[in-house]
């Protein structure tokens, strides 16, 4: 899907959309599916550019952290984004971006939004400092942005991390892969291999 700022310029445009993305795209092996990202939301005009501003639902199955279980999970967010002209991108920020002939940078996708966490103040490779305000503002040279980019980055966000089927999950067992939080498993625990070395020096000296 594309973006059609110009569309907003004489009134807010209502914006709803269904995106389908398939799990293999966002690269997260957890993530065993996803169903169709729906959005809705609103573009209208702001000072310098534009304004987007809606609410993200969609819901999937990832696999338990431990027992690789699946987990069912719902997501329904808000989110925004603020589009500016690229000739209003500070200057500072234009030549942080400028590939140094010492030192080559890999380039970032056109209309990537600048994400950080939170307390980030600095860019992560030029120490740059960065404003709450450069935090969600993508910088467009025409009126028409793809909006798909966009969509996936945030589901990157939203994703669950490390989900658990259970707060008590045992996990798989290392040695023969059996799920502990179905039967107990007769595995002896691993040795500790911090002794080995200690054990080989203590049987050669017995031999001796």
């Amino acid at each position: 899907m594309d973006l059609n700022l110009e569309a907003a310029f004489d009134e807010p445009v209502d914006l709803s959309h269904e995106f389908e993305i398939p799990a293999g795209r966002l690269e997260r092996p957890e993530l065993v599916s996803l169903s169709k990202v729906s959005f809705t939301g609103r573009l209208e005009r702001a000072d310098l550019g534009f304004l987007l501003e809606g609410r993200l639902a969609f819901s999937g199955v990832v696999g338990c952290a431990r027992c690789l279980a699946p987990v069912p999970f719902v997501r329904k967010e808000e989110v925004s984004w603020t589009f500016m002209p690229a000739h209003e991108k500070p200057l500072e920020k234009v030549k942080a971006e400028k590939p140094r002939a010492d030192k080559p940078r890999a380039a970032k996708p056109a209309g990537k939004t600048a994400k950080a966490g939170k307390g980030a103040e600095k860019d992560d490779e030029d120490g740059d400092e960065l404003s709450v305000k450069d935090l969600d503002i993508v910088y467009y040279d025409d009126f028409v942005v793809p909006f798909d980019p966009l969509i996936e980055e945030q589901l990157q966000l939203e994703l669950p991390m490390k989900e658990l089927c259970r707060a008590d999950c045992r996990g798989l067992c290392p040695q023969c892969g059996a799920d502990r939080n179905a039967a107990p498993c007769d595995c002896a625990p691993p040795p500790d291999e911090r002794w080995k070395t200690l054990k080989t020096i203590l049987e050669t000296d017995d031999k001796n």
